[in-house]
């Protein structure tokens, strides 16, 4: 039976937007595969670029390309892998391109990347992605708005100002009462820590609270830690399913759309 919550927590990826065709580093990116592989050539060479310069030419054009293209690789599998711990840590932007893309590269170059890591990371960032609000998230906050329930994003990312750049770019960004990234929080899901810090922020209790995300290994599963009173998986782009019994949603829905029927069915908004 549903009930009216104290708070709403929704991840970003997948839940507030959905991804228009890009792909890259840091689950930014994630896309349909059909387009997913000629936007990473295409975020690979823009990013190529942009590393050759600070480098000064230092490396080769094809050597950074590749590099990057290793890096993301890697970045990727490691995503997956830190899914099963119960408190994984969110790697540096600093970690990312020092210990991902520019392992093998001369130190001074190293050190150039190094120096800018911050500004780089938001421009991957913001050289990827096609993002659109998805359909029903309006409706959402509006609804949120009128019971008076404060919503808060929760999201793993690479780069939480991009995020909240395109929030702000988007008109909504001033409805959140907080938002709260991995790269900034320093942790990142299934570490039920990144969503307690959102509810220790509201004042409010785990229990009370709504979580909805769009991945069982990450989103459900962090909210199972973290004792949240109600997790809804959403239906994205993005996994689905996982088998695992830590990681079982108490709801199914298909958009964001049907979690307003719900949110709107217990508050009348």
């Amino acid at each position: 039976m549903l009930w009216r919550p104290r708070a709403l927590l929704l991840d970003f990826g997948g839940v507030i937007v959905e991804y228009r065709g890009e792909a890259g580093p840091a689950e930014t990116f994630a896309s349909a595969e059909s387009a997913a592989s000629d936007a990473a050539q295409r975020l690979s060479r823009g990013v190529a670029l942009r590393l050759y310069e600070i480098v000064g030419g230092a490396v080769p054009l094809d050597v950074i390309e590749a590099d990057f293209a290793a890096g993301d690789a890697a970045y990727s599998q490691w995503r997956d892998a830190m899914a099963r711990p119960h408190a994984p840590t969110e790697l540096t932007h600093a970690q990312f391109w020092s210990d991902f893309v520019c392992a093998d590269w001369p130190e001074p170059a190293r050190a150039a990347v190094l120096a800018r890591a911050g500004e780089l990371a938001y421009a991957v960032t913001a050289l990827g992605p096609g993002w659109g609000l998805r359909d029903g998230v309006t409706e959402v906050l509006d609804a949120a708005d009128a019971a008076g329930i404060p919503v808060v994003v929760v999201s793993n990312t690479f780069c939480g100002a991009a995020f909240r750049d395109f929030l702000d770019r988007s008109g909504v960004g001033g409805r959140f009462a907080a938002q709260f990234y991995s790269d900034e929080v320093g942790v990142r899901k299934p570490n039920p820590a990144l969503v307690r810090a959102a509810t220790d922020h509201l004042g409010v209790a785990p229990g009370e609270v709504w979580f909805v995300g769009d991945t069982p290994l990450r989103d459900i599963l962090a909210a199972r830690r973290a004792g949240v009173g109600l997790a809804v998986l959403v239906r994205s782009q993005r996994e689905v399913g996982t088998g695992w019994p830590h990681a079982v949603p108490d709801a199914t829905v298909e958009s964001m759309v049907d979690v307003h029927r719900m949110l709107a069915g217990v508050t009348g908004s």
